[in-house]
């Protein structure tokens, strides 16, 4: 990593001693397009002084999972009271409970934002620059989590457990409704029922406001008419939470556990550490 850097120096060296002077303050604007890590963008960015470039844009991530993982609900007592009502009242049940059922749940990302950044080229005519500023999820976004995990049982499982619950009713009115749930630590996290199904989903939020840093290669106002970036960068979040059925979970750590080994380092990673990396690629157009 640190070899990369030194040639990502030495590149934006390079380039200050063959490109173009193009930073006059407020004589030119670019418009750009970019995809990376943070999903797709598109920005403005004029010179406001020899050195230093300042950006606009706005971020998002198309709808839709980025990978499946599994939740697990342990059904081991369901299936204990199953099968006592079958050995006491001779009632055959049409859907059974095993030992644990799973519900296979998606890994979606929100990450709609607009941004402000500053780019600082140490070479006013060169391709190497550093830039820092800030995002900021618009209030219409603000109830999107940053990384949501959300999933249904099978009709299996939630057709045994609406015939449980009716048996235990018929034969006893006072027995209170079983649910399936997830445990996460000492706590439990009953299922929902949505639109006839049962639904689980837990979500990891974080403040609107996000800082970033960063090193790139390339203009940000290009001397030609089209011009090419590229950026590694970090943006940084604070009182990051995890709620599941929209209560927050305490232990973050206990809750990773629960979840499918990719799901699982993902939150335990944004957990421990407050960064999400950055890469991505830009193209942008010169106006003027």
């Amino acid at each position: 990593m640190k070899r990369f850097f030194v040639l990502l120096l030495a590149a934006g060296m390079v380039s200050g001693v063959s490109a173009q002077d193009n930073m006059e303050a407020f004589r030119h604007l670019s418009i750009g397009a970019e995809v990376g890590l943070h999903g797709f963008g598109v920005e403005v960015a004029m010179p406001v002084q020899k050195h230093l470039v300042l950006k606009a844009g706005y971020n998002w991530v198309p709808s839709g999972d980025l990978f499946t993982t599994d939740l697990t609900l342990d059904t081991k007592e369901l299936r204990d009271a199953q099968n006592t009502i079958e050995s006491n009242h001779l009632h055959t049940f049409a859907n059974k409970f095993g030992e644990s059922s799973v519900i296979n749940a998606g890994l979606q990302l929100g990450m709609t934002n607009y941004k402000v950044m500053l780019n600082w080229y140490p070479f006013a005519s060169g391709r190497f620059y550093v830039s820092g500023g800030v995002y900021y999820t618009p209030s219409s976004k603000q109830n999107d989590s940053f990384i949501r995990i959300s999933g249904k049982t099978t009709a299996n499982d939630w057709a045994a457990l609406q015939e449980l619950n009716d048996v235990e009713y018929q034969y006893d009115p006072s027995a209170g409704k079983r649910e399936l749930a997830l445990t996460i630590g000492d706590k439990s996290y009953a299922v929902r029922d949505v639109d006839g199904c049962g639904y689980m989903q837990a979500d990891f939020t974080m403040d609107p406001l996000k800082y970033y840093v960063g090193l790139g290669i390339g203009r940000c106002v290009p001397n030609n008419f089209v011009g090419l970036q590229f950026e590694l960068g970090a943006m940084i979040y604070h009182n990051a939470k995890l709620y599941c059925q929209d209560q927050e979970v305490g232990s973050i750590s206990d809750a990773a556990a629960e979840f499918g080994n990719d799901a699982k380092e993902i939150i335990e990673y944004v957990d421990k550490y407050p960064i999400y990396p950055q890469v991505s690629l830009r193209l942008s157009f010169r106006m003027f």
